[in-house]
């Protein structure tokens, strides 16, 4: 048996743009590379079994991280004048740059998000297992800590059945006066 977490989304297995994190007997791992290549970009054996799992929490932390950096990013720039299409290419190129960003920054330029990948009541339960994870192991992350207080107010406004296009209409709502973070949370 292996331990075999995925990262990446829906849409990234569409276009086998996943990576496997392999954790278990090595042997059974090498048995498993055609398979993993057959529908991931990538694949790793991370060690004994359960480092698989250890190296996905470390994935969706900066998943979480990242998300909200991108969204408080193209806020702020929006509120600046800037085209956000413009502020996608360019971020995307220079050292600012993240996967969350190349992935979900052109939706969230678009305005559209149809193609939201994840509802935000489900990234709660990811959200609590990182936090256990990381408590257990007495390791503090504080960057972790505030991004969760901003998917937990999406959680607070109602937003955990939603995806990101339900989120932006409701945030958008609230008006020009509303902080950045908030409109952020919708952009989650």
């Amino acid at each position: 048996m292996l331990d075999c977490p995925l990262s990446g989304t829906g849409a990234q297995a569409k276009v086998r743009d996943l990576a496997v994190y392999a954790s278990g007997a090595r042997s059974a791992y090498r048995r498993c590379v055609p398979v993993f290549e057959a529908f991931a970009r990538t694949h790793y054996f991370l060690g004994p079994f359960g480092a698989g799992s250890k190296m996905k929490f470390l994935a969706n932390l900066l998943v979480a991280i990242h998300n909200v950096s991108a969204a408080e990013a193209l806020v702020l720039g929006m509120k600046a004048g800037l085209d956000p299409a413009t502020m996608v290419k360019v971020l995307g190129d220079g050292a600012g740059a993240s996967r969350m960003l190349q992935i979900r920054g052109p939706m969230m330029a678009r305005n559209d998000y149809r193609d939201a990948t994840m509802k935000v009541g489900v990234w709660q339960k990811d959200m609590r297992i990182i936090t256990e994870f990381a408590r257990e192991l007495d390791c503090p992350t504080p960057l972790f800590a505030a991004t969760t207080s901003i998917y937990n107010a999406a959680m607070a406004l109602g937003f955990a059945e939603c995806g990101y296009r339900l989120g932006l209409r409701r945030a958008g709502a609230l008006g020009d006066d509303t902080p950045a973070f908030l409109i952020a949370v919708a952009w989650i």
